[in-house]
């Protein structure tokens, strides 16, 4: 199985567009999906991993009124994307404003996507993530039991 990981520094370009790492190319494809992510960050889909993601959102319970508002929200800001040959991809100017990124930021493999950062805004949350890194790993010692 492939997957995302790896942390990497890139730049927004004049056109809005992200180079993503190759090795994260090799495993995502030309064709993506992007999306407004959780916590301020910008996630890209592979087709594939897209399908299984919208495929989980809708089997939820549209009667349901937070479901039927994240589906909106999550729906509402989709869009799909090519990654060119020098391994470019355009972002979408209603993402980078709604998630605060300006031209420094930070690419990184999270297993099954790709999230996009405001180099800041990522600094504080890794700072922050790190210091109960240890604790957060307890919430996966009873899975499956």
């Amino acid at each position: 199985m492939k997957f995302l990981s790896g942390t990497y520094q890139h730049a927004t370009d004049e056109k809005n567009r992200i180079i993503l790492p190759a090795r994260l190319r090799e495993v995502i494809g030309n064709t993506v999906f992007i999306n407004l992510g959780l916590d301020k960050c910008i996630s890209i889909y592979s087709e594939e991993e897209y399908e299984k993601k919208v495929e989980e959102i809708s089997a939820r319970n549209d009667f349901e009124k937070g479901i039927r508002e994240f589906k909106r929200i999550f729906f509402a800001n989709t869009f799909p994307g090519e990654i060119d040959k020098q391994g470019r991809l355009p972002l979408p100017k209603s993402l980078l404003e709604k998630c605060g990124i300006k031209k420094d930021v930070y690419v990184i493999g999270s297993f099954d996507h790709i999230e996009i950062w405001d180099k800041e805004v990522y600094e504080q949350i890794e700072s922050m993530g790190e210091a109960s890194y240890e604790t957060n790993a307890s919430l996966f010692a009873n899975k499956g039991e």
